[in-house]
């Protein structure tokens, strides 16, 4: 089958690395990959687009106005027209005339839409052929048959982390890896670490975005510039490297609600155990006393770094736990998930078009 992935923008994030890990890794189809970056103001991500042009798989950054009229898709299409579009919403969606203006056709005779949900909270957009949550969370955010609805939970590749599992060092290191919008990471996080009194612990706060200099800028103010370290933006290939550098992934968000956070999955493949408050669909992911501790609150969060600094063989379980859960959340998994639904398409478009053979004879 052809199939072709729209999604809103192409830099450095988790749902652009889920895009572009289904194109990779669903072999056997013809695939191209449209964002639409530069209509954001975004540049887009050379190291994603370079992993898809060097597989053969065009990467283009289109305007929005292509696909609002039957005339533009058709160019647009012209030597590509997909059995299956992969749509990843966030909450925006430019290719939604195009699902209106087809959806009354026959599935054999048009693309069958799949709605791939990275939004928590919101409803998702009706006139959808198939919907794809990344957590349980979701699903009531899907007004449409249960039998449309596929929850698959984004894979990492588990052989990229090392399965030695880590020693705690005199110094426990907690970290994060995450974009640095406001969104993200609270404004007053340095604040927050340096407020749980941690002994013998340093702190590391990885990513970069607009909140970058006024973290740094906070830790000096407070004085504890020699306890954190602000690596920046950090590559994808880069990040088993740093992962292995954590005793603890700690994780909270400011106004940001979580679906299936690939960074907290890496950290699993990585042995390392996450301390994250309970929101969104972290709890699938974190299982406490199993692979890390939730917290309902922050100050909980504080409660349980001390836990951790106090009792190594709890953190030691907790790293074997974290490596072990990781197996949930292969890649592999993932993509043998997908090719499960691609399988229920090409049987229902089969269907579809016999029907209409049928009804024209």
């Amino acid at each position: 089958m052809k199939i072709l992935s729209f999604i809103d923008s192409f830099s450095l994030g988790g749902a652009e690395s889920v895009a572009v890990n289904l194109a990779l890794g669903l072999t056997g189809h013809q695939h191209r990959v449209i964002h639409f970056s530069a209509a954001n103001g975004i540049a887009a991500d050379r190291d994603l687009v370079s992993r898809l042009e060097s597989a053969g798989i065009s990467c283009l950054d289109l305007p929005w106005n292509l696909l609002s009229n039957a005339r533009s898709r058709r160019e647009m299409l012209r030597y590509f027209e997909p059995d299956v579009v992969l749509c990843h919403w966030w909450g925006g969606a430019p290719w939604r005339d195009w699902v209106k203006a087809v959806a009354r056709r026959p599935p054999g005779e048009r693309p069958t839409f799949v709605c791939i949900i990275h939004h928590h909270g919101i409803p998702a957009p009706r006139g959808y052929d198939f919907y794809v949550p990344v957590t349980h969370t979701q699903v009531p955010q899907v007004s449409a048959r249960p039998d449309s609805i596929h929850v698959i939970p984004n894979g990492v590749d588990l052989t990229r982390f090392s399965s030695t599992t880590p020693k705690l060092r005199h110094e426990m290191v907690v970290g994060r890896l995450s974009n640095m919008r406001e969104v993200k990471i609270p404004g007053n996080w340095v604040r927050t670490l340096a407020g749980f009194h941690l002994p013998a612990t340093r702190f590391t706060i990885a990513g970069s975005g607009e909140m970058l200099r006024t973290l740094k800028a906070e830790a000096t103010r407070l004085g504890v510039a020699k306890k954190f370290s602000f690596p920046g933006r950090i590559a994808p290939g880069d990040v088993p490297r740093l992962l292995s550098q954590f005793d603890v992934f700690c994780y909270a968000t400011s106004s940001a609600v979580e679906c299936c956070p690939l960074v907290l999955l890496e950290s699993l493949a990585a042995g390392v155990p996450i301390v994250a408050e309970a929101r969104g669909g972290i709890p699938e992911i974190v299982k406490h006393r199993r692979n890390g501790l939730l917290a309902s609150s922050v100050a909980e969060i504080g409660d349980h770094l001390r836990t951790l600094r106090r009792n190594p063989h709890m953190l030691a379980l907790l790293s074997e736990g974290a490596r072990h859960s990781a197996r949930r959340f292969s890649l592999d998994r993932q993509i043998r998930s997908y090719r499960v639904l691609l399988a229920e398409i090409e049987r229902m478009r089969a269907e579809s078009r016999e029907r209409g053979i049928a009804e024209a004879s």
